[in-house]
């Protein structure tokens, strides 16, 4: 991870306000998640890493509907 990645999080954590709850935290986690797959997926379709939907339907029949 990048120093850049880690300050972002790091000021991130310190906004947050004092009255903050786990519940809070659990949201904060979630969206840092979130944003990491997103930007996962970008760069995935930058390097054409990526296939149409015809064929990924056939994957998820072929995986889930055995």
């Amino acid at each position: 991870m990048s120093r850049t990645v880690i300050e972002k999080i790091l000021t991130l954590i310190k906004e947050l306000p004092e009255s903050t709850n786990p519940e809070d935290m659990e949201e904060v986690m979630y969206n840092l998640y979130s944003k990491k797959e997103v930007l996962k997926g970008l760069e995935d379709r930058k390097k054409g890493n990526v296939i149409n939907f015809d064929e990924f339907k056939k994957k998820m029949d072929e995986k889930w509907l055995k």
